[in-house]
């Protein structure tokens, strides 16, 4: 029997109901195939980073290497001047998905046409601020300052390329094209890491070429972008434009610009706050642990990307079933993975970095998987309020949240140390996630999905006070992660468990008896 979209994944119906229910039309690509093709586009870019980085430390030296580090994440924070044009035009696409072609071009071409004039803006003020940067913020001196000054051209440059990138990417996003999405995501970062490594590996090592190598690849990427929006918008030879879009846009997209200017500070002032308390070797300790972590949220993240479109397209009540529907898989998914995590961040750890930081950083990293749970189950409301228009609530709550956390952070890193600042973390990420069920209204199913806390509960006592490498702590480790799983499945739906069975049962080969057998001759 060939299962519908959302059947196959179990995402649409209801959580738990005493009869059946209607299940919604499916719209557009199964959820299930979006999220793992939004994995593999996550997934790619990561390993190729850790393939590359070694090679460009060899060829171009640690120090231009970290210097070249922060002109990136300089261009990833100008990058809010994009307005939030990317995903107010992925939420206006989405939502339009079943009208006329010229109503979803003319959505594209405005927000393609605000977004160039933006990006320029955005250049110029870059270009004006880039050297005084440099000089009195990031404190980069000698001759690697003098190359960054002169790569401000090349960055002014990028910075109206990386906007026009966002705005492409979200008309693809809002058509729910997840495979031309990340299959040109993936060919435009193999390109942005390879040209400048190509470039110095030829001897040319100086930020200027590297940063306009760099360019080269972002421009091919914005060319095969725009053939794969030309083509699933799609879009017809002559530019249509929406002028009365544009407030809307506006809105949107503003609060989206809120959120991606606080959201930065709400995941790095920890690591600036630590090294002005305790120093850059804390910084490293806890640095280490929250990146590998953080990892972990790819799955997650992913399915969070694939569900944003649909939330835009489908009525309150099916967005709200499939709400329910994403947060038991993400409950069910996340639990026995945060139990491994606390039962192997340790051992991990030792083999990875070393024994010395590995005493360090094991404990925070031990702090950040409960905060990391919490935080992946807010990926649901998050993005549900942003599919169905009020990304207002999410930017508000990061305002609120901003000044208790930065002196919540300052008083546990007083009195905790490091470990103080992962339970700041902690702290604010489950604040934020309690705000973001109650604007969603989407609590449906959350106490089952809240009691995947006992296993992991049980798993961060043990790995705090217990040798891993007893047996005790083994013996304990493997029926807490037994546990954890069996509690998994049993979260999942009735319906959801039966489509799996049949899933399983159709790909089983079927064993036949020796009556059988020799009916057929064998």
């Amino acid at each position: 029997m060939r299962l519908s979209p959302e059947e196959s994944f179990g995402l649409n119906e209801q959580p738990s109901s005493t009869k059946p229910e209607k299940l919604p039309t499916p719209k557009g690509p199964r959820l299930y195939r979006s999220t793992l093709l939004n994995l593999a586009g996550a997934a790619i870019p990561a390993l190729l980073l850790l393939v590359t980085v070694p090679i460009y430390l060899h060829l171009i030296g640690e120090a231009r290497y970290g210097v070249l580090a922060i002109v990136w994440l300089l261009l990833g924070y100008f990058g809010v001047f994009d307005l939030g044009f990317g995903r107010a035009v992925a939420n206006r696409i989405a939502a339009l998905h079943d009208a006329m072609a010229e109503e979803r071009q003319g959505i594209f071409w405005t927000g393609l046409a605000i977004s160039a004039v933006t990006g320029l803006i955005g250049g110029a003020i870059l270009y004006l601020l880039g050297g005084w940067l440099f000089a009195h913020v990031f404190h980069i001196s000698g001759f690697l300052r003098i190359e960054a000054e002169k790569s401000m051209p090349w960055l002014a440059t990028a910075l109206p390329l990386a906007v026009i990138i966002s705005l492409l990417a979200g008309a693809l996003e809002g058509r729910q094209a997840f495979l031309a999405l990340n299959g040109a995501q993936v060919f435009g970062t193999v390109l942005y890491q390879l040209f400048p490594l190509a470039v110095a590996y030829a001897g040319w090592i100086t930020l200027p070429y590297l940063i306009a190598a760099a360019i080269v690849g972002r421009l091919l990427s914005i060319l095969l972008l725009f053939a794969l929006s030309y083509r699933h918008v799609p879009l017809s030879p002559r530019p249509r434009f929406a002028l009365h879009e544009v407030k809307s846009l506006l809105r949107y997209g503003g609060w989206i610009t809120v959120t991606g200017l606080v959201g930065p500070l709400l995941t790095v002032f920890d690591r600036f706050l630590i090294g002005a308390k305790i120093g850059m070797v804390a910084v490293t300790a806890y640095t280490v642990p929250y990146n590998l972590v953080m990892r972990i949220s790819i799955l997650p993240g992913s399915l969070q990307t694939a569900l944003f479109p649909r939330f835009a397209m489908v009525d309150p009540s099916e967005a709200k079933a499939l709400a329910a529907r994403a947060m038991l898989s993400i409950g069910a998914i996340m639990t026995p993975m945060v139990v491994v995590g606390l039962l192997l961040i340790k051992p991990f750890l030792i083999i990875w970095v070393g024994a010395a930081l590995a005493e360090k950083a094991a404990p925070i990293g031990q702090i950040l998987l409960l905060g990391i749970w919490i935080n992946t189950l807010a990926f649901i409301p998050f993005t549900y309020l942003q599919g169905r228009g009020r990304p207002d609530l999410p930017a508000k709550f990061h305002v609120l949240e901003l000044l208790p956390y930065v002196a919540i952070l300052w008083v546990l890193i007083d009195r905790l140390g490091v470990p103080g600042a992962a339970w700041a973390w902690d702290l604010r990420v489950l604040v934020d996630t309690l705000l973001l069920f109650w604007a969603a209204r989407t609590t449906s199913g959350l106490s089952r999905t809240m009691a995947g806390i006992l296993p992991i509960t049980g798993a961060f006592f043990i790995a705090f006070e217990m040798s891993y490498d007893s047996a005790l702590y083994v013996g304990i480790s493997l029926l807490l992660v037994v546990a954890s799983i069996g509690w998994s499945i049993a979260s999942i739906p009735q319906d959801q468990r039966a489509v799996l069975s049949r899933r399983l049962l159709a790909r089983t080969p079927p064993v036949h008896s020796t009556a059988t057998q020799e009916k057929h001759g064998s």
